[in-house]
């Protein structure tokens, strides 16, 4: 089974973000850039910064690419950087995760054409990659913080329990459209187990006990929902 071997290219702003995250987390990375000029600010910080070539397919493949690497984040402040280095490593390796951040509308779509898996943009970030970041909830809480963080807005996921008021009712009996500053994206379904239903779809689907619910909005917010409905 191949191991979360995490690579962050390009030490940007984002990248002392996220690299801060994991380390809270305690999961391992690895930081790489072409700029030697990096290395004081990055000593400073607390960050081991690896000087190396990203540009060169057997440097990619040194540092695991195509082996044990399983997610691998571009985060140079040049839109152009991130999707070059997407296109190499997605030419290197069809199934490591790559998630790459944008500046730029027009880099979405070269991202997408390159084989980027997520892009980290608060206004791009739709049902199908939201679905893709819950099932690794390590990284979901690193991204959910680099985009969202600033503005104390988080995504959650909510499970409904046995003794909840939610558990057997419809979801637009209970959708808390207006008592709530917050956006519901859509659930998981445990009798359906890997199926995710967006909100969107329009499915009045009733709530059962293991359900969980996905949700963006300001943390004092999401929190007076949970206590409200006992989850």
């Amino acid at each position: 089974m191949r191991e979360s071997k995490i690579l962050l290219f390009g030490f940007s702003r984002s990248a002392i973000e996220i690299g801060a995250r994991l380390k809270a987390q305690g999961l391992a990375f690895i930081c790489i850039d072409n700029d030697a000029s990096f290395l004081p600010k990055a000593k400073k910080l607390g960050f081991e910064l690896l000087i190396a070539d990203y540009s060169d397919d057997e440097t990619l493949l040194s540092l695991g690419i195509g082996e044990d690497v399983s997610f691998v984040f571009t985060l140079f402040d040049e839109d152009v950087h991130n999707v070059f280095l997407t296109l190499s490593i997605r030419s290197l390796d069809p199934k490591v995760q790559i998630i790459s951040t944008t500046h730029t509308k027009d880099a979405i779509h070269k991202l997408e054409i390159a084989g980027v898996s997520t892009i980290l943009d608060p206004y791009q970030i739709c049902g199908k990659r939201i679905y893709k970041l819950i099932t690794q909830p390590e990284i979901m809480q690193v991204i959910d913080a680099t985009i969202f963080g600033e503005e104390d807005i988080n995504m959650e996921q909510i499970t409904i329990t046995a003794h909840s008021p939610l558990n057997g009712l419809l979801l637009n009996e209970c959708y808390p459209i207006e008592r709530y500053n917050m956006l519901l994206i859509g659930l998981h379904d445990k009798e359906l187990k890997k199926e995710f239903l967006f909100i969107t779809e329009g499915h009045n689907h009733k709530l059962d006990h293991g359900d969980i619910l996905v949700v963006i909005g300001q943390s004092a917010e999401i929190e007076r929902f949970r206590m409200d409905f006992s989850l």
